[in-house]
């Protein structure tokens, strides 16, 4: 059955309702998508779906008019009744908070809006009206931890109008919001705020970074991964620009620099970038003994791993076990590194059985239809190799002949690849090169 169109994240009313918003539809979408991970007689938690079906069910079946005359007014166009008391004060403007809502019209038991349904925590700044007017009003009356209802008019809402056919006119709504966590909002672009003289101050220049710093981990946790790259890059860039006065500026310099470039290693092995992960080990190298760093060798390890350099890769995983021997992430990456190490070892074979027999029919005046064919079967061979981007290098076999070196270096010039014959422990090791 077609399922049609489905959108990649569902759209933000309040969004919509201010300015517009964007959205994508993911043609990738599976209907049966974790079907494969579903594990016998392991149906979860009862309890749990019944708590989350309560939730998207209105606490309030009669009419508004009603329900005002149990709670306590905020304004003239909001209402409020605590369902559960909150710790700590009420949210001032600047405060960075993340909530849990569902939002009801008059009569109706399903929620129009809902993080709740999304199964994604809300986040907004307060104060920075970038979200419905009465929504943020409500919010600011209240602390962390707190659960309340909240009643709410159309004219701090969607207004006269509204937006038919999902919101009518004149919609008064009921909201239901818990108050999951707080804190001071962070500039992202602080850094950038900075003028020519500040930027050479590394006591300013510190203070700023830590603010990106906190600001691109908490993209990266929001998956905003390309985001936290940027900011983390920014920083790096800054740094390195700032004069430092004495040898304690340069450590604290130096440390914080390890800090960034590690994290952004760790960003480009999760955006699938294995060479621009190797580049930031690389720039780790000269400001630390990085065998001595489990997660940079790990990280290492990882991105070398990708790039199909799976001899180099080991050596930085078991650096890496030496260090953290019960890291769970490390042993499960060497798991994952035999596996491709096998499978590639095992096509490596088979090219390679082909291509000496390739080269052989070359010398051959009278080819046969058989030949022929198995040329063009080794070409397609090698072409898995020329097309697979974050494959850089093919490791061969030792113990070559000179004259399967020489089969070696015709076969380098017809798919025009470079050979390179290296020497270690008096022993000539072979690899291909694009």
């Amino acid at each position: 059955m077609d399922t049609g169109n489905v959108l990649k994240a569902p759209i933000n009313m309040s969004e919509l309702m201010n300015g517009g918003t964007e959205f994508q539809i993911d043609t990738d979408f599976n209907d049966h998508e974790g079907d494969d991970y579903f594990i016998e007689d392991d149906y979860g938690s009862a309890d749990e779906d019944e708590d989350k079906y309560k939730q998207l069910l209105t606490p309030w079946d009669r009419t508004f008019d009603e329900l005002r005359q149990e709670m306590e007014p905020i304004n003239e166009h909001i209402y409020k009744r605590i369902t559960k008391a909150g710790v700590g004060e009420d949210l001032p403007d600047n405060t960075q908070v993340t909530v849990d809502y569902n939002a009801f019209f008059e009569k109706e038991m399903k929620p129009f809006d809902s993080s709740t349904l999304r199964d994604k925590p809300f986040r907004l700044v307060l104060g920075a009206h970038s979200v419905l007017l009465g929504f943020e009003e409500a919010i600011k009356t209240m602390r962390v931890s707190e659960e309340a209802q909240f009643l709410i008019s159309y004219q701090v809402l969607y207004g006269e109008v509204g937006c038919p056919p999902r919101i009518k006119p004149k919609a008064d709504a009921l909201f239901v919001i818990r108050v999951i966590s707080a804190s001071p909002a962070i500039d992202g672009d602080a850094l950038a705020k900075l003028n020519e003289t500040e930027r050479r101050s590394y006591a300013t220049v510190k203070e700023k970074v830590a603010e990106i710093r906190q600001y691109a981990k908490d993209c990266f946790k929001r998956n905003l991964t390309q985001k936290a790259i940027a900011k983390y890059l920014e920083a790096v860039d800054t740094l390195h620009m700032c004069q430092l006065k004495d040898e304690t500026e340069q450590e604290e310099q130096q440390k914080t620099l390890i800090a960034l470039y590690t994290s952004l290693t760790v960003c480009y092995n999760q955006r699938d970038q294995p060479k621009d992960a190797c580049r930031m080990v690389n720039a780790l190298r000269n400001l630390c003994d990085i065998n001595k760093n489990a997660k940079i060798l790990y990280q290492e390890g990882k991105a070398l791993m990708k790039i199909g350099d799976y001899e180099r890769s080991r050596k930085s995983l078991l650096g890496a076990q030496k260090l953290e021997p019960r890291d769970e992430n490390i042993q499960r990456t060497l798991k994952e590194l035999n596996v491709c190490s096998s499978k590639h070892q095992i096509e490596e074979k088979k090219i390679w059985t082909r291509a000496f027999g390739l080269a052989n029919a070359k010398k051959e005046e009278d080819s046969k239809e058989e030949d022929i064919k198995l040329m063009e079967d080794i070409r397609k061979s090698m072409q898995v190799f020329l097309d697979d981007e974050n494959c850089s290098t093919l490791s061969l076999p030792d113990h070559f002949s000179e004259k399967e070196v020489s089969i070696l270096e015709q076969l380098a010039d017809e798919f025009s690849l470079k050979l390179n014959i290296q020497m270690l422990n008096n022993k000539k090791h072979y690899k291909f090169q694009k």
